[in-house]
C-alpha cells in the first residue's frame, strides 16, 4: 500500500430531484477499509480538465444522466484516504444540479475498479438522511448540510463541509 499521498482534485454532483427534494447517492464498498459508504456521484478530474466538464463526464459515467447545468461549487472539503492501495489527498468541490427524477445506472462507467465496488443507488430525502444513523455518508455530516441546502437554497459561496 502506498504511503505517499497523491494530491487529487475531484468534483461531485448533488443531483437534487426538485419535486421530491431528494438527492441521489451511490452506495459503494471501500475495499481498503472494508466499509460501505454513501457518496455523491463524481470523481477525480483528468489533467487540464475544466471542473464543469469533469463534473458532467463523471455524472454521466456514474449515473447515465446527461447534466447541462450546475450551480456552485456550493460545498468543498479535503480528505486523505486510501483506495485500491493508493493514498490520496483529495480536494473536492460539490455542485448543486437540479434534476427531474431518472433511473440511474452505471453501465457507462469505464472504470472497472469502480464497477467492482458499486453497490447501488438511492434517492434520499433530508428526513431519511437524518434518520439513517447506521449508515456512513461522505461527508460525515451530509444530512445536516443537505438539510441546509434544501431549506436555504444554494449558498452564494462554497463552504467547508468537513470530513
Amino acid at each position: 500500500m502506498s504511503t505517499e499521498f497523491k494530491p487529487r482534485h475531484a468534483v461531485r454532483a448533488l443531483l437534487v430531484e426538485q419535486q421530491a427534494q431528494r438527492v441521489l447517492l451511490i452506495h459503494t464498498w471501500v475495499p481498503d477499509t472494508d466499509t460501505l459508504i454513501w457518496l455523491a456521484p463524481g470523481g477525480g478530474l483528468h489533467p487540464n480538465e475544466e471542473p464543469l466538464c469533469g463534473l458532467f463526464r463523471e455524472v454521466f459515467e456514474e449515473t447515465g444522466f446527461t447534466a447541462h447545468e450546475a450551480y456552485g461549487p456550493v460545498w468543498h472539503r479535503q480528505q486523505k484516504f486510501h483506495l485500491h492501495g493508493h493514498a490520496y489527498d483529495q480536494y473536492e468541490d460539490y455542485y448543486y444540479v437540479p434534476v427531474k427524477h431518472f433511473a440511474a445506472d452505471n453501465r457507462h462507467n469505464p472504470a472497472l475498479d469502480e464497477k467492482s465496488i458499486f453497490r447501488g443507488f438511492y434517492w434520499w430525502s433530508a428526513a431519511e438522511l437524518e434518520a439513517a444513523t447506521d449508515e456512513i455518508f461522505v461527508p460525515l455530516q451530509f444530512a445536516k448540510h443537505f438539510r441546509k441546502l434544501i431549506d436555504e437554497g444554494p449558498p452564494d459561496k462554497s463552504y467547508d463541509v468537513g470530513r
